[in-house]
This record gives C-alpha cells, sequence and structure tokens, in this order.
C-alpha cells in the first residue's frame, strides 16, 4: 500500500537514522566535554588539539542530525522529515491502513504522557487517529519555545554550518537542552508510528525507552575506556 510504504521510508530512510545519528554524535560531544580537564591540563594533554577536532566534527554532526529531521516538508525537494509525515498523515488519512498494534500504541501515548483525547481515538478508525495525532504534535512543536529552538538550529545550519555567509549579525544556536528535547519529540514520533502504520509493528519505543538509543550511546562507553587505557599507559 502507497500510504504505509511511504511512512516506512520516512521512519526508516530519514528519522530514525537521523535520531541515531543525533544521539551517537551527542554522546562523544558530551564525553569529551566530561574530560574536558584531563584534556587540557592532565594526562591528555597531548592529545588536546585531536580532541578538540573531534569534538567540533561531532558537534557539527549532530546539529546537521538534527536539523535534517526539523527540515521544512517541500514539494520540490521532498525531505524525509518530521513536519512532512505529519502533514502526510493529515494530508492522507483516508487511505491510510487500519492501525497494526493498537494495544501497544495506546501503552506508548500513555508513556508519551499524551491526551486522554488522542489515546481514545486509537479506537475509532486510522483516519480520525491519524489527523489528531498530526494535530497533537504540531501543537507541541508550535510551543514558542521549540519554535524559537527550531529556528535558531536552521539559521545556525543555513548560515554557518553549511555555508559561510558574511553576516552582521552573531549567530546564537539552540541549547543543548533544547536539542535534546527536539530529539525526545521525533523519538516518540518514530514510535508511534513504528506501532501505528508499519505493515509489521515495530517496537521502536519499549515502555517509555526508546531502544536504539542504547545502540547509539555505545561509543561513549567505547571513548571512556579509551581515556582509561591512555591514562594507564600515561601513568
Amino acid at each position: 500500500m502507497f500510504t504505509r510504504n511511504y511512512i516506512e521510508d520516512i521512519v526508516k530512510q530519514g528519522l530514525a537514522n537521523d535520531i541515531f545519528k543525533a544521539e551517537q554524535s551527542y554522546e562523544l560531544v558530551k564525553i569529551i566535554g566530561l574530560k574536558i580537564n584531563e584534556i587540557n591540563e592532565g594526562c591528555l594533554k597531548s592529545y588536546r588539539e585531536l580532541f578538540g577536532a573531534i569534538q567540533y566534527a561531532f558537534m557539527t554532526e549532530t546539529i546537521l542530525s538534527v536539523a535534517k529531521i526539523y527540515d521544512s516538508p517541500s514539494k520540490k525537494y521532498p525531505t524525509r522529515c518530521l513536519r512532512g509525515v505529519l502533514n502526510f498523515l493529515d494530508e492522507n488519512a483516508n487511505e491510510l491502513p487500519e492501525i497494526s498494534e493498537p494495544i501497544q500504541l495506546r501503552e506508548h501515548l500513555k508513556f508519551m504522557s499524551a491526551s486522554i483525547t488522542l489515546i481514545n481515538s486509537i479506537s475509532n478508525n486510522s483516519s480520525y487517529f491519524a489527523k489528531n495525532f498530526s494535530n497533537y504534535i504540531n501543537n507541541i512543536l508550535n510551543d514558542p519555545d521549540r519554535l524559537d529552538a527550531i529556528q535558531k538550529l536552521k539559521l545556525l545550519r543555513d548560515k554557518s554550518v553549511c555555508h559561510n555567509e558574511s553576516i552582521n549579525f552573531k549567530i546564537q544556536g539552540p541549547t543543548w537542552a533544547s536539542l535534546k528535547n527536539l530529539i525526545e519529540i521525533a523519538k516518540n514520533v518514530v514510535g508511534v508510528l513504528g506501532w501505528a502504520y508499519f505493515e509489521t509493528p515495530t517496537a521502536y519505543v519499549i515502555k517509555g525507552e526508546y531502544i536504539f538509543s542504547s545502540d547509539a550511546t555505545m561509543v561513549g562507553y567505547e571513548l571512556n575506556k579509551l581515556f582509561e587505557d591512555v591514562s594507564k599507559n600515561k601513568a
């Protein structure tokens, strides 16, 4: 079915991949930041330039990954973005298949602290739920603080990261906390779509936990292990 295939493509080839890259990159940025004293003054100072370059590279990757999730939908350039899939749900609600896994979907929405109205809409029909869900997430994204974070993210990406524009104002990017919040919203959307509309219901989120986050953050464990090994050899 076209609508189902379209949703699965956006999630598997777009949102889920970008969430993974964003969480993996952020984890590396965070670990290096936590080791900043050792890198600048301690046993790791011989590698200061190296870790500075690595941290900058992964800061850039984090920004680009989250920015791709929150790209603006375009018919000319159909990006696999979150707003795009929400628009698709709303515009094609009458063509969507029946919800694949209503029980798991209901549980996931409860962990999201979704409204009772949205949770109960599962019992009506797929079309009714799709429109309600699209509206629910759009309302969350239209919160002034989130709109500000998304605008700052796109400005930073467009004016500084992807292009080196000569501009007469200082670019202030979003906070790390706001980026993490935007990632959490995307993870919840992917969780809902996996339970609701995949041909084979897919568990991206179980009991409120996005199951691929542990895979993404495994690099943090490995980087910490590298720091420990270097410290031992320096001792």
